[in-house]
């Protein structure tokens, strides 16, 4: 889509505007465009009818706003255009937060709201299966080293998916976000977090979305700071006791997330000729090496052969 196609969608939804500037595309299919009017400015939400709905995130967003989290409020939608008409939060997405110290409050922050969502209760979400988290993370050997490096992987990637998968299997289950993550997180002018890009929450293990936020894709793990967010994050929440250790919990989670994510975004260059996010992929994938044991064949194996193809990949896309 173009502005001038947004434009005439949102004049046909009611909504005139002046100007239409293009925020962001998502693995989804989504595309947020800010319309901007003289006095008022609102976000519009594309996606092809074709190609999914609305309907789970509209659920979603009452559902959040019922529980006072803080969340967009969706003001209008029209299914047959695939569009949603939502409050306009600004850009502060908690990427854009440099300072170290804010850093680290913001993070307890989000802590606090990813313990919210876990507990609102008796929601009627789908349930992320044992057979669904093995299949993503299939995609890293499938899509990411066979299609996107032409290489076959080493049985080593096969025993760090057997074990991430059973580690998975013995997680608390929570309302997982399923992308809890930085760039879906927004920094209001009263210093609030808000949650966005909620349309996929489902039942699923709780070291997840952890992964999500403490093993950030824009920036080098730093494990000190795990290791104190994990700390505080044990002592909020009820889901961990003794018998579980937070780091574990978290580390299988950043495991099948970034397993899952570097196969996401090869199908999308491959299959979609999105490579939008092709950049991201040697941090994720530092990230990724990063919190697997030490003593694991795969580390060396990703290290060593891994690592030098991605770098020669993307030098030549």
């Amino acid at each position: 889509m173009n502005e001038k196609d947004i434009l005439k969608l949102s004049a046909r939804c009611g909504y005139p505007s002046q100007q239409a500037v293009a925020l962001k595309n998502e693995a989804s299919g989504r595309e947020y465009w800010r319309l901007i009017q003289e006095d008022a400015s609102f976000i519009l939400c594309f996606l092809d009818p074709q190609k999914g709905s609305h309907a789970q995130f509209i659920k979603i967003a009452n559902i959040l706003l019922k529980h006072q989290i803080n969340s967009p409020k969706v003001l209008d939608s029209f299914p047959e255009l695939g569009i949603t008409i939502q409050d306009d939060l600004g850009d502060m997405n908690l990427l854009k937060v440099r300072n170290s110290i804010d850093y680290e409050e913001l993070t307890l922050k989000c802590l606090d709201l990813l313990i919210k969502i876990q507990t609102i209760p008796n929601l009627n979400i789908p349930s992320l299966e044992s057979a669904d988290l093995l299949n993503q993370m299939m995609l890293f050997s499938e899509i990411f080293c066979n299609q996107f490096l032409d290489v076959k992987v080493d049985s080593s990637i096969e025993q760090l998916i057997e074990k991430t998968s059973s580690e998975l299997s013995t997680q608390p289950y929570v309302n997982c976000h399923f992308d809890f993550e930085r760039r879906n997180l927004i920094l209001s002018e009263r210093n609030e977090i808000f949650v966005i890009d909620f349309q996929d929450l489902s039942r699923g293990p709780i070291g997840i979305d952890l992964a999500g936020i403490l093993l950030d894709h824009y920036r080098l793990a730093d494990h000190d700071a795990i290791t104190k967010a994990l700390k505080y994050f044990q002592e909020q929440s009820h889901f961990i006791d003794g018998p579980n250790d937070a780091f574990e919990l978290f580390r299988w989670g950043g495991v099948q997330r970034n397993l899952r994510i570097l196969g996401v975004l090869s199908r999308l260059y491959l299959y979609e000729d999105k490579g939008f996010r092709l950049m991201d992929m040697p941090l994720i994938l530092q990230n990724l090496i990063s919190i697997i044991p030490d003593n694991w064949a795969c580390k060396e194996y990703l290290i060593e052969e891994i690592e030098p193809k991605l770098k020669n990949k993307l030098s030549m896309i």
